[in-house]
């Protein structure tokens, strides 16, 4: 691993920083109702600063989206890719772990779940597409994992691709759900967890298909 230097590395903690502090005011005004202004006093650095790091807000909450992304995956890969433990339980760890990165980032929780219909318009397109290439990486991720459940007769022969698009969208209504009251109980998120589980390794019902 290449050695970072000291001024590279003051460079992305006050990259960082920035960010951090305009998670809060995004949080509180929604993406809309945050100007550069508020993030630059929350942040405490200067509007000139903050345009040395980010070409406007809109590359903020990028960068906050993805960031936020990269770590989410980055624990699934962990967990997904853990073969001493059965693909069912890899797929309750994964519902678990999503459910804890909620509770950890209730502010960035609360911004995606307000914004996320209007990404796109937030967004430029050449970054839109790589938020659209983490959701890519998460399928072909839980593909790999269905696909071994399968194999292994733990999950119902369905098409992998199809389940995995249907468990990331499950995987985003857990966002949903964390911010209801009914979230703040485990035994409500075990139930919600055991009803994922019962639809891939049981099927919808008897007599349909998925």
């Amino acid at each position: 691993m290449i050695k970072k230097s000291r001024k590279e590395r003051e460079y992305e903690l006050k990259k960082a920083e920035i960010i951090k502090a305009a998670e809060k005011v995004f949080a509180a005004g929604g993406y809309h109702g945050t100007t550069m202004a508020q993030i630059s006093q929350a942040s405490e650095y200067p509007l000139g600063t903050i345009y040395k790091f980010f070409s406007g807000k809109e590359q903020i909450y990028h960068d906050l989206v993805f960031t936020k992304g990269l770590e989410l995956g980055d624990i699934l890969i962990d967990i997904t890719k853990n073969r001493d433990i059965q693909p069912s339980l890899r797929l309750m760890d994964s519902l678990r772990a999503c459910a804890k990165f909620c509770q950890g980032n209730q502010n960035f929780i609360r911004i995606y779940v307000s914004e996320r219909s209007n990404i796109d318009g937030a967004l430029t397109p050449s970054l839109n597409k790589k938020i659209n290439k983490l959701h890519d990486r998460l399928i072909a991720l839980f593909q790999e994992l269905f696909e071994e459940g399968i194999e292994k007769k733990e999950f119902k022969p369905y098409s992998a691709h199809q389940m995995a698009v249907m468990f990331t969208g499950i995987m985003t209504s857990i966002a949903w759900f964390w911010l209801t009251e009914e979230a703040g109980e485990p035994d409500a998120l075990d139930a919600f967890i055991k009803t994922v589980l019962d639809i891939f390794t049981h099927g919808i019902s008897s007599d349909n298909n998925l």
